[in-house]
């Protein structure tokens, strides 16, 4: 299995495990999203099914593969840039977990999008 597709595999998963946290944090209401929680899981089928699409073409090292894979490493950036900056509340997010989470993203995402834009040009 290739770098890329792993580094995929783990900023995929943390941004997945982030949404699992921003679903038990009622994320909904931090964003003023329409329909609670319903909404917000019909949010995430298409973004669910989209990562695991770009999981198979990341593999095979497609321009849509590569193209999701700079989207994916920039979603890697977005729980920090959205919780810790833009909608800070010190009542969420807050726990040791959701920092490692946060910060472990970054990383990820920026390797992500390092390997897919040097695969791209």
């Amino acid at each position: 299995m290739k770098i890329l597709t792993l580094l995929y595999i783990l900023n995929a998963t943390l941004l997945l495990l982030h949404e699992i946290e921003s679903a038990y944090e009622k994320e909904w209401e931090i964003l003023n999203l329409p329909g609670r929680i319903t909404g917000f899981l019909l949010l995430h089928i298409p973004i669910i099914l989209i990562l695991f699409y770009g999981l198979i073409e990341i593999e095979k090292q497609t321009m849509f593969g590569l193209i999701i894979g700079l989207i994916t490493g920039i979603g890697g950036l977005i729980p920090f840039v959205v919780h810790k900056i833009i909608v800070k509340r010190a009542e969420r997010f807050n726990r040791p977990v959701s920092g490692i989470l946060i910060y472990s993203n970054i990383l990820s995402g920026v390797g992500l999008l390092i390997l897919c834009a040097r695969l791209i040009t």
